[in-house]
């Protein structure tokens, strides 16, 4: 959180463009899914199709993205807008919270992906919040990970004592 610098609200319109331009591509996304709704239902009128409430809210998410894009649009130039994009990919980046969030990500999806169903649920856990807990709060003192690894271990029996023994859900 040091390397964050705090940005003032008239100084990421950039932003409030992509975000428009988002929410009216999902917006799309949603109309033409629930026309193939409508025509998996094999109903003769739309309204009776479980494709009629995403519809409305696709409706909904694509009048008001185009509301936001045309005030962002009409508050600032349209250049100014890409160079402000270009600044933020920029901070992005560089930014260490980032590159902090995307370990973490990796440290995840060797979780899932590649330690749970080769090892014991127990063991896998164990070892990606050991190495995540690590990596986030990494100090080169043996107290501090000691705690960390007692952590992880606490929480590994926490789940496997509420999900595995009371409520009987079967783990990976």
């Amino acid at each position: 959180m040091d390397d964050q610098k705090p940005t003032d609200q008239k100084s990421r319109f950039g932003i409030d463009l992509v975000a428009g331009v988002i929410v009216l591509a999902v917006s799309v996304y949603v109309m033409c899914k629930s026309i193939t709704f409508w025509k998996e239902d094999f109903v003769d009128v739309f309204y009776y199709s479980s494709g009629l409430m995403p519809m409305i809210i696709g409706i909904c998410l694509f009048i008001f993205s185009v509301i936001y894009i045309r005030r962002t649009l009409k508050e600032h130039p349209f250049k100014e807008c890409l160079f402000d994009i270009k600044t933020f990919c920029a901070e992005f980046v560089k930014s260490k919270n980032v590159h902090k969030a995307l370990i973490g990500i990796a440290i995840f999806w060797v979780y899932i992906f590649i330690m749970l169903g080769r090892l014991p649920f127990w063991i896998a856990t164990f070892i990606a919040l050991s190495t995540l807990l690590i990596f986030i709060n990494w100090e080169k003192s043996f107290g501090k990970i000691a705690k960390l690894l007692l952590i992880s271990a606490c929480a590994t029996f926490a789940i496997i004592l509420v999900f595995q023994i009371i409520f009987n859900v079967p783990m990976p």
